[in-house]
This record gives structure tokens, C-alpha cells and sequence, in this order.
């Protein structure tokens, strides 16, 4: 049997306020709009039509009550990280600046989406080959 880890679903205040914020700063495009069913977005990397993203972001429209401790998001660059740090400072939603802490964790830098999520930002932060 394989078990494949596909989504994680959390509760957002505002669609269209967490939709900006997934897309302008972390990539993520609607892949999947529930909302005319009075449902869920489902937000992911962008992909070619009929092909699956890895993993997607489900986000319900509601009531905040529990915020996540953070989402992961890999930088291709360290530049990359500073200039999402820059803009996050500009937005008054940078939460921790950008730190080499080397070693497994990398160079990183962390901002809080518009309900209160905080989100990470890192470069040569090693995730292939874990065990």
C-alpha cells in the first residue's frame, strides 16, 4: 500500500485576501475553485491542464480559530528570500528577518499571511534524500 501525502486544508477570514497572498507570494494558482458550490479553494503550483500537482493548499472560508504554525515554502535563490523579506518589511508582515542558520535549516526568513498563518521562506534548506 503507498500513502502519499497530498493537501492540508486550513480556515481563512477572506478568499480573495489569502488567494493574493498564496499566489503574489508564494506561486500558488487556483487549481481547483469550489466556491460556486459554496466550497473550498484548492490552491497549488502551477500545472499543465490534466496534470496533478504534488501537494495543494485547501483553504475554507470561516472563522480562524486555530492558526498553523507555519508553512514551508524552498527559495530558488538566497536573493530570493531577501526580496520576499523586503516586501514582507514593506507590508508590515515580515515576522522574522532573513537568517542563515546553515546546517539543515538554511538561509530562511518568515512573514504572517492576512489571518495570522506564519509562512517560511528558505534557501538550501535540504530536503532531498531524508531519512
Amino acid at each position: 500500500m503507498t500513502i502519499r501525502w497530498t493537501h492540508m486544508t486550513m480556515a481563512v477570514a477572506e478568499f480573495e485576501r489569502s488567494i493574493e497572498f498564496y499566489s503574489s507570494f508564494c506561486g500558488l494558482a487556483i487549481v481547483r475553485d469550489r466556491r460556486p458550490e459554496g466550497g473550498t479553494v484548492w490552491l497549488g503550483p502551477p500545472t499543465q491542464t490534466g496534470e496533478r500537482p504534488a501537494f495543494v493548499l485547501v483553504i475554507s472560508e470561516g472563522e480562524v480559530a486555530c492558526p498553523v504554525d507555519h508553512l514551508g515554502f524552498q527559495c530558488d535563490a538566497r536573493g530570493d528570500v531577501e526580496r520576499i523579506a523586503e516586501r514582507g518589511r514593506a507590508l508590515g508582515i515580515l515576522v522574522h528577518p532573513p537568517t542563515d542558520s546553515g546546517g539543515s535549516v538554511g538561509f530562511w526568513t518568515m512573514l504572517r499571511d492576512p489571518d495570522g498563518h506564519l509562512v517560511e521562506f528558505t534557501f538550501g534548506q535540504p530536503i532531498e534524500g531524508l531519512r
